[in-house]
């Protein structure tokens, strides 16, 4: 071969060895971009717990509806007791079931939660029945593809916290 051609070939192996090696980047990242973006596991169960004018405490479900952008949304079902202080401070409680919303942002492990539905409680003495307003906003921490939660709230009920595990 003379100069100029090994020169022209060496040119265009250099060039495909640099076209390969920035697919192989590209893909790389879109890869990374890809996991980071991925949707949130569609199950979660927890204990949560709540303290305020009473309290309660539930055991809960949540079933992914929709993962947006930015927002994502699950329905939650949940079954537990409350319980409230009388006047003369004694404890009233009473199983509950409970129907809620709940919407995170983000994507990736900690996330701004917000909660709405309603509790209601079925109470022996009827002190401590009636449907209750359940509205939280709070912090969570979940991974999107599943594991450990960690819930910690504020809302119309008082200040809580939620351990569970997402799958």
């Amino acid at each position: 071969m003379t100069k100029p051609r090994q020169k022209k070939a060496l040119s265009i192996l250099n060039k495909t060895a640099l076209t390969l090696l920035l697919s192989i980047f590209c893909h790389g990242i879109a890869q990374a971009q890809s996991n980071d973006t991925k949707d949130f596991s569609k199950n979660s169960v927890y204990l949560d717990t709540g303290l305020g004018y009473g309290g309660q405490v539930s055991f809960n479900y949540e079933r992914l509806i929709s993962s947006g952008e930015k927002v994502t949304w699950f329905g939650r079902l949940g079954v537990g007791v409350a319980y409230k202080w009388t006047s003369d401070d004694d404890v009233s409680s009473g199983p509950g079931g409970l129907a809620a919303m709940t919407m995170l942002t983000g994507k990736g492990n900690n996330h701004f939660e917000l909660n709405a539905g309603t509790f209601i409680v079925s109470d022996a003495d009827e002190d401590n029945s009636g449907v209750y307003p359940l509205l939280d906003a709070g912090y969570r921490y979940q991974k999107p593809s599943g594991g450990f939660v960690f819930k910690a709230k504020i809302g119309i009920l008082g200040v809580g916290i939620g351990l569970g595990y997402a799958f």
